[in-house]
């Protein structure tokens, strides 16, 4: 997918004036294939970047002044890199001067930037739109300020900084799957190592993404709770095998053996990333072998797991997961992302897509009473930059 910028770079110099040179960033989103809520817990997890982009321009100013404008939200914000951070900055606009205060860190004289920001990615909707604009900007500051980003450092980097200004105590597959995909491909990713291999997608199948409408805010969902949840029953874990720390190091027969020592919330919560671990290294030679069966499988009892063990689910997510797993043309259904809300992800025969998205909207309208926006999409390319002339 090649995208046009003319539109885009009319928009910038109606903002801040027309010159010779802009630079550009485009930062997908990403679908999680498999793998949930498994990052965090040192994983493995099965990402895949879709065609959808943050869109940034930008260029250097001469003064240490940062000037943004974000079209999504039709809102302006200025900041001074001269001078601290405020502690009342809120919501995007934190996130954005959270990310360049932090590429530009030990920069003697950081240079300001002009910045025009805009996405075709669905604000809270599963599908990494704050990993994909965070790196927009970090990425973006660091070349007005001559800075190489080594992508697996700046992976870290756009982690560590979700943490501290979003609240979000993710993982780090979003941020590398915005950085490090490939067209046609999923990336296996070994959370642990940050070992990473490219899974090419079978010919024939499409992949669909069914957005519910619910909007999460993972900050003040209970997404941070499910990891003190598995803390509490790793502590009981380790007081029998003193060395594992973290799941990853765990096996079903080792959290059977000391199950009646554990909350059974927990246990639950640990069950499922365990068994979900498990089930993305199968996905994977599934995947390999074409094998529309096994995926079928695959994500039914992911999806079955988020919602009973992890309880990450909703009614509307179960609603479209079911409609789909009843539709023509589906591979394999289930939710995708943090959860609470947000999208599904659908393997579909390719002929069949267009069948498949209309029976998924109205039996979603028959059971919500809503409408389901679908995203039919390939595999897309992980984040590019340059300049245009």
């Amino acid at each position: 997918m090649t995208l046009n910028w003319e539109n885009d770079r009319k928009a910038f110099e109606r903002q801040f004036g027309s010159k010779a040179s802009v630079l550009f960033v485009a930062a997908p989103g990403r679908v999680n294939l498999i793998g949930e809520h498994t990052d965090y817990h040192d994983g493995f997890v099965l990402p895949a970047a879709i065609e959808r982009h943050v869109r940034v321009l930008g260029r250097a100013r001469g003064d240490a002044t940062v000037r943004i404008y974000s079209e999504t939200f039709q809102n302006n914000y200025e900041l001074s890199l001269a001078v601290p951070m405020p502690a009342d900055t809120r919501g995007w606009a934190r996130r954005a001067e959270g990310i360049i205060r932090t590429v530009l860190k030990g920069v003697e004289r950081p240079r300001g930037l002009e910045i025009w920001i805009d996405a075709d990615l669905p604000v809270g909707g599963g599908l990494s739109s704050s990993a994909a604009s965070m790196a927009a900007f970090g990425m973006l500051a660091a070349r007005v300020n001559g800075i190489e980003l080594d992508r697996l450092a700046f992976a870290r980097m756009l982690q560590q900084a979700e943490h501290r200004f979003a609240g979000v105590r993710c993982g780090i597959m979003d941020q590398l799957a915005v950085l490090l995909a490939k067209r046609d491909h999923a990336l296996l990713l070994d959370c642990r190592s940050l070992e990473t291999r490219h899974v090419a997608l079978p010919t024939g199948w499409s992949l669909v993404v069914m957005d519910t409408g619910v909007r999460h805010d993972l900050a003040t969902s209970e997404y941070n709770k499910r990891q003190l949840e598995c803390a509490d029953a790793l502590r009981v874990i380790a007081k029998t095998q003193p060395k594992v720390q973290s799941l990853r190091e765990v096996s079903a027969a080792d959290l059977e053996a000391v199950a009646a020592r554990i909350h059974p919330v927990g246990l639950r919560r640990c069950r499922h990333v365990i068994a979900e671990n498990e089930r993305v290294h199968r996905a994977v030679t599934a995947l390999e072998n074409a094998d529309t069966r096994a995926i079928g499988e695959l994500f039914a009892a992911s999806h079955r797991s988020l919602r009973d063990d992890y309880e990450v689910s909703c009614p509307e997510l179960d609603a479209l997961v079911e409609a789909a797993w009843g539709a023509p043309g589906c591979i394999g259904a289930r939710m995708t992302g943090g959860g609470f809300g947000g999208s599904t992800v659908n393997l579909v025969v390719a002929e069949k897509t267009e069948a498949f998205v209309e029976a998924v909207r109205a039996a979603y309208q028959r059971s919500i009473g809503r409408d389901a926006k679908a995203i039919v999409t390939a595999a897309a390319e992980g984040a590019t930059a340059g300049e245009l002339e």
